[in-house]
């Protein structure tokens, strides 16, 4: 990893289902302002390049027509072109439609200067998500100039499993990128001031665990589901954690809100070195 790094969340209320153009200008625009804030990683939340399917008759199909992009397409060009030209690197989540007509994946790219580093494909798909995205096969950890970087989309921050695998490929830096709902009547499942406790926590307990810091960016804001779901509000509260001294930024829970802050790579020294999790884990397998 870098000595240091800066990262931001950017926080936000992406526009729904058929409004990639609108989405993609945001993000742009984003990325240039972070960039003259001498940001060198700008998180997204999920879905924020294309937003997410409508729940009703002729969801589908809808889904792979108007809110789905290709990997080779314009708008996954026009960010790598950006951050070509920004000199910075970015994770945007979007759905991706597949070389396989009809299979969409709920997926997030880290886009930097030498294009796209890699895609990540959201493994563990949540409710009614089962009904439009087929799930991934594999979490890669993808090595560029600012360091190692894994990418958790969502839901599965809750699955201890995929940021293992993470830790195992030796990541510095965990980008969660999600579209956390609030709960109850407002959407999901769970009771709101539960889980705003709970998602508080679980980037704390992601970057202890694993030894990495963790970019959490989780939109904000109401998002039409269409008429068999309704209206659901998302939790926000995005955070930038460090393994060894916590929760460095954290954004609030309703409105639009972009936070940063500056990784420094002694804090992983410090924090491998105090617990050596990794020899451990190693020499606990062998005891098995």
């Amino acid at each position: 990893m870098q000595s240091k790094v800066v990262a931001s969340a950017v926080q936000h209320q992406p526009i729904e289902l058929g409004s990639r153009d609108e989405n993609l200008a945001f993000i742009l625009g984003q990325m240039q302002v972070e960039a003259s804030q001498g940001s060198d990683l700008v998180v997204f939340p999920e879905a924020g390049l294309t937003s997410f399917f409508k729940h009703e008759e002729g969801g589908l199909k809808r889904l792979w027509n108007e809110g789905s992009v290709d990997l080779d397409g314009p708008e996954l060009a026009a960010i790598a072109e950006a951050a070509k030209t920004l000199g910075i690197y970015t994770v945007v989540g979007f759905n991706e439609r597949s070389s396989v007509v009809g299979t969409i994946y709920n997926s997030a790219a880290l886009i930097g200067p030498e294009g796209i580093v890699g895609v990540t494909r959201k493994r563990f798909l949540p409710g009614i998500e089962k009904l439009y995205y087929t799930p991934g096969n594999r979490h890669e950890t993808f090595e560029c100039a600012l360091g190692r970087i894994g990418i958790v989309i969502c839901y599965e921050t809750l699955f201890p499993e995929i940021a293992l695998e993470h830790f195992k490929q030796g990541a510095e830096i965990l980008a969660v990128t999600s579209s956390f709902w609030s709960g109850g009547s407002k959407g999901g499942a769970g009771d709101p001031v539960t889980k705003k406790k709970f998602w508080e926590s679980v980037p704390t307990v992601t970057a202890i665990q694993n030894q990495a810091f963790v970019v959490s960016c989780n939109a904000c804001g109401f998002l039409d589901l269409g008429k068999k779901v309704g209206t659901w509000e998302r939790l926000g509260l995005s955070q930038i954690v460090s393994p060894n001294n916590g929760i460095l930024v954290q954004a609030g829970q309703f409105a639009a809100e972009t936070i940063r802050a500056e990784l420094d790579v002694n804090d992983l020294v410090e924090s491998r070195s105090n617990y050596p999790l990794m020899a451990d884990r190693l020499r606990g397998q062998e005891l098995v």
